[in-house]
């Protein structure tokens, strides 16, 4: 893939690859930072907040976040959603 093309978002390949899979799709540089394998585009980092459900009732909680950096090409995978999955910490309503 060309350096200048934007591929369309619809067929943009999902984003947060971790472990193998993002050994696989990018590649890391001497100064540290990571490129994409197919586009050669610097990987980016999106926040992503997972709200901790830690209250006494169904669907509680103290208003906690708790914050990752997902990484992700801005050219071939979509930015990752800033709303992440729950997170109910052992021994509390939801996750008893």
């Amino acid at each position: 893939m060309s350096e200048g093309i934007l591929m369309p978002e619809g067929s943009k390949r999902q984003a947060g690859q971790t472990g193998i899979e993002a050994d696989n799709e990018y590649a890391l540089q001497e100064d540290g930072s990571y490129t994409c394998k197919t586009c050669g585009s610097v990987i980016m980092a999106a926040k992503v907040a997972h709200p901790v459900w830690d209250g006494p009732f169904p669907m509680s909680g103290s208003g906690k976040c708790i914050y990752e950096e997902v990484p992700y090409c801005p050219k071939c995978e979509k930015r990752p959603e800033c709303s992440g999955s729950l997170v109910t910490p052992k021994g509390g309503f939801h996750n008893p």
